[in-house]
């Protein structure tokens, strides 16, 4: 994702979600694959601390969107996975790839 993307998703993710960084969350879950996201491999890819994750992910696993999943053995790094509830990923995929796009019209301001 380029870093102009990335601004724009993380605009609109104020102003939709109310978190500068969930719907970016949001996405890396719905593209990931079946091992998930890393939290700490996610901040370096997006150049962000680790920590502006760590709420919006409380909050996707609260509402039973996400799942902690448990350490491998030997692993420090924690991982998370999206619900099983594929349409719902889905429509979330296409929701944030069209914030990321400014084709949904939102009033700024």
């Amino acid at each position: 994702m380029s870093q102009e993307l990335l601004e724009r998703l993380r605009k609109a993710s104020v102003r939709v979600f109310g978190n500068r960084y969930r719907a970016e969350l949001m996405w890396a879950l719905a593209s990931a694959d079946d091992r998930g996201v890393c939290l700490g491999d996610l901040a370096a890819a997006h150049h962000a601390p680790a920590s502006v994750y760590q709420a919006p992910m409380r909050a996707l696993v609260e509402a039973g969107l996400a799942e902690r999943l448990p350490r491998t053995p030997g692993e420090r790094r924690r991982w998370y996975r999206r619900s099983d509830n594929e349409a719902l990923w889905q429509c979330l995929g296409d929701l944030l790839s069209c914030l990321a796009e400014e084709t949904v019209p939102m009033r700024v301001g």
